[in-house]
């Protein structure tokens, strides 16, 4: 076997293993978009499920052992914000989703080039 004809071998392997990592930080780009975007539909269901509806809410607020006896104007602020919160912190996430797929796209592309190049190079006799 040429020494040249392994290392295109490599490089080519190196090349769709970058592919395939590029392919899931796309998947993970579009989920943090929609994160983004539509936060309550990304949101897990346990967590949306305590916050979707005020009386939701109030019935888990009644069954804490401490709870203390709130109005229903000042446990609906508390809704508002506790709501307010899961969906900001859904966006955050789905933001940081991008940042880390950008990063991980500066480190991949270069990689995937070199071993482009590589490859492409004519295999030594």
């Amino acid at each position: 076997m040429k020494k040249g004809f392994a290392r295109q071998i490599y490089a080519y392997i190196m090349c769709v293993i970058c592919v395939g990592v590029g392919i899931s930080l796309l998947c993970i780009g579009i989920y943090g978009m929609l994160k983004i975007v539509s936060p309550e539909f990304t949101m897990p269901k346990r967590k949306w499920e305590k916050i979707a509806t005020f009386q939701s809410f109030k019935t888990d607020w009644e069954q804490l052992e401490k709870a203390s006896q709130l109005t229903d104007e000042e446990l609906k602020v508390r809704w508002q914000d506790k709501k307010e919160i899961a969906v900001m912190g859904e966006k955050r996430e789905g933001g940081q989703n991008l940042i880390s797929m950008l990063i991980y796209f500066v480190i991949a592309i270069p990689i995937f080039l070199i071993h482009w190049k590589l490859a492409k190079k004519p295999c030594e006799e």
